[in-house]
């Protein structure tokens, strides 16, 4: 049963998107039955994985595994992939996450996107989307991974360029394609790799004989490494991160979905499903770690500076990804699991009330012109407070479980772990204070210079209702796990994590870690209460402290100026050089050389057919002469 449902599940938001993308074009349908196909495919979907869900539950943990095939796809060379879904635990926790916050994404955008002209695209983009990612969660070989990895860069291209009319939205579009692309060809080398040594690409069998790659060996560094580039690009680590922030061109439910519940954490997934290659190559590990820390740390820093409430949520993004990460290139895989799950609640939380701000201001997205909307946006104001406490953190909130989870175990995973510790702690504090930030200059406060053209209006239910379950969540989504208590994440991943090492704090390091974390959370919303809340003019009076450094942050490490001088003006500068000097006197002058030799010689022989009789007998008499003085000359020799 499980199987037939996965292929169900995975086909309904399929269908949902040709239904509505091949609607006639002159026409638009009425907005209910958008409604009904976009919405309720994903709704449907959800339900259907919840019931299988509850049936894994009812199995005994060892017997959780399904793989079912349709038919074999490619049979090259001994090579064989079938057209095959893979539903275990660990797709299993993907799946429900997936078409659950997809569902309430979808949902908030009926009312968010009501005025939309385009309301058919809309759904019909976020539907193939969802699909991509069931495509790629479920998907039992490297093939068919790959395939729903480049569905979801096409997917995401088309949902972040949504607006086409506007030059940013394209821009950005573009940069994540292409940046994503280059996960891709990664992905697509590691595959190569594979199958040259192990001759397949299917899970179980690669999974089994891994071990052929050899511990420690170049080789399996070299896939791991390979991997771990299209982890990176998908789940915007640096270097190749910078697409992220740029992606809020998009319309918030966009925003939500690439950043809380599904493509960001593609990479981690990866990483953890090819758990067994990563344990080859300690390595290999050991990059992963160090990476996830250095991006959770800067971009933590980042989100400092930032004005646009979405960019400050995007670059907390790209931090929280760190964490899961960090938690994975340390053999953390379940509590980098755990991280992601509470992260879809909290972040898709607190994109969807910066949505809520944002469609109940007309569009205005800049914290400068916001102020005193607690009063205004009820919901949208508890729902904010509800996903800040989560992601900084605080005692109770599901934020504060898995994060201190990864904190914890990280000192038990030897030195680096203890770096990661130190560095995450750090990153959390910054948390708390960029987070609270958000919090006090949007909703405290008196309303900005000038108040509001229009009081901002409260969302109807269909954003409200929504947002709220979202917030329950952040509130409570950790408690599935915590310290000296029950593991039910722990104990659900278990049997897809067979083999992965085994690393547990002890009492000491586990309570410490609490303790200083919610230490470091309380510091944090202090520190932001002193500079945002309590004196709202405080801010202004330190605005000019630190200038340079400051516009450095607010610029992202003006990364993206690095990249444009080494990488791209500088491919355009060989470009012009090559178009300008080689073309036409290199590779040009390789056809245009012969061509004027024989213009040449003809300009020769045409100067020579005069027409003139005596021209012709002069240089006949002069033939036959120079004839006779070389047969001359050549009897006398």
């Amino acid at each position: 049963m499980a199987t037939t449902l996965g292929w169900i599940i995975l086909a309904l938001p399929l269908l949902g998107c040709l239904a509505l993308a091949l609607f006639p074009r002159h026409g638009e349908p009425p907005k209910g039955p958008v409604i009904a196909i976009g919405v309720g495919s994903i709704l449907i979907a959800f339900v259907l994985s919840a019931v299988v869900f509850a049936s894994m539950l009812a199995e005994d943990p060892s017997e959780r595994l399904h793989v079912d095939s349709l038919y074999e796809w490619i049979d090259i060379g001994g090579v064989s992939v079938d057209l095959a879904i893979r539903i275990d635990t660990l797709s299993m926790m993907m799946m429900l996450i997936i078409t659950g916050v997809g569902f309430l994404i979808h949902l908030y955008s009926v009312e968010y996107m009501d005025h939309d002209r385009d309301y058919r695209r809309f759904f019909a983009e976020m539907n193939f989307f969802v699909f991509s990612m069931l495509l790629l969660v479920m998907a039992e070989n490297f093939v068919f991974l790959i395939v729903g990895w480049g569905f979801v860069g096409i997917a995401s291209y088309l949902l972040i360029g949504y607006y086409y009319q506007q030059a940013d939205a394209v821009r950005s579009a573009k940069k994540a394609f292409v940046m994503n692309v280059i996960g891709d060809v990664g992905m697509v080398l590691a595959a190569f790799l594979l199958v040259r040594e192990l001759g397949t690409l299917d899970y179980s069998e690669v999974f089994a004989r891994a071990g052929e790659l050899g511990p420690e060996s170049g080789t399996a560094l070299a896939v791991c490494l390979l991997l771990f580039v299209g982890a990176a690009a998908k789940s915007g680590q640096m270097p190749l991160h910078s697409w992220l922030p740029d992606a809020m061109t998009g319309p918030t439910p966009v925003s939500a979905l690439i950043h809380a519940a599904t493509m960001v954490t593609a990479g981690v997934y990866l990483i953890v499903r090819c758990y067994t290659l990563f344990d080859l190559s300690s390595l290999a590990g050991d990059t992963v770690a160090v990476v996830g820390m250095v991006t959770l740390f800067l971009a933590a820093t980042v989100a400092l500076m930032q004005v646009d409430i979405k960019r400050v949520l995007a670059w907390s993004t790209v931090s929280q990804i760190g964490y899961m990460v960090m938690a994975a290139g340390l053999g953390l895989y379940a509590s980098a699991m755990f991280h992601l799950m509470t992260h879809a609640f909290f972040k898709a939380t607190l994109f969807l009330a910066a949505g809520a701000v944002i469609h109940a201001l007309g569009g205005e997205q800049s914290l400068d012109r916001m102020g005193g909307l607690r009063r205004h946006l009820r919901v949208a104001y508890f729902a904010m407070g509800a996903g800040c406490l989560a992601i900084a953190g605080f005692p109770g909130f599901s934020g504060f479980f898995s994060k201190d989870e990864i904190l914890a175990y990280s000192l038990a995973a030897g030195t680096l772990g203890t770096i990661g510790y130190v560095v995450g702690t750090v990153a959390a504090l910054l948390t708390a204070i960029y987070m609270f930030r958000l919090l006090f200059r949007a909703f405290f406060g008196p309303d900005p210079d000038g108040g509001y053209a229009h009081a901002p209006h409260p969302s109807r239910w269909w954003m409200a209702v929504p947002l709220s379950i979202l917030a329950v969540l952040a509130v409570v989504g950790g408690w599935i796990q915590v310290p000296f208590g029950w593991h039910l994440i722990d104990d659900w991943l278990a049997p897809a994590l067979v083999g992965a090492p085994e690393i547990s704090p002890s009492h000491t390091q586990e309570v410490v870690s609490l303790i200083i974390g919610s230490i470091v959370a309380v510091a944090g919303i202090a520190i932001a209460w002193y500079l945002f809340g309590a004196d709202r003019e405080r801010r202004l009076r330190l605005a000019g402290v630190a200038a340079g450094p400051r516009r450095v942050l607010e610029d992202g490490y003006e990364l993206d100026e690095i990249y444009d001088e080494a990488l791209i003006g500088t491919t355009r500068d060989l470009g012009d050089a090559l178009t300008r000097d080689f073309e036409p006197k290199g590779a040009g002058g390789i056809i245009s050389a012969p061509v004027a030799i024989v213009r040449g010689s003809a300009r020769v022989l045409r100067a020579a057919e005069s027409g003139l009789v005596r021209t012709y007998a002069f240089a006949l008499i002069a033939g036959v002469g120079a004839a006779g003085i070389v047969i001359v000359l050549a009897v006398v020799r």
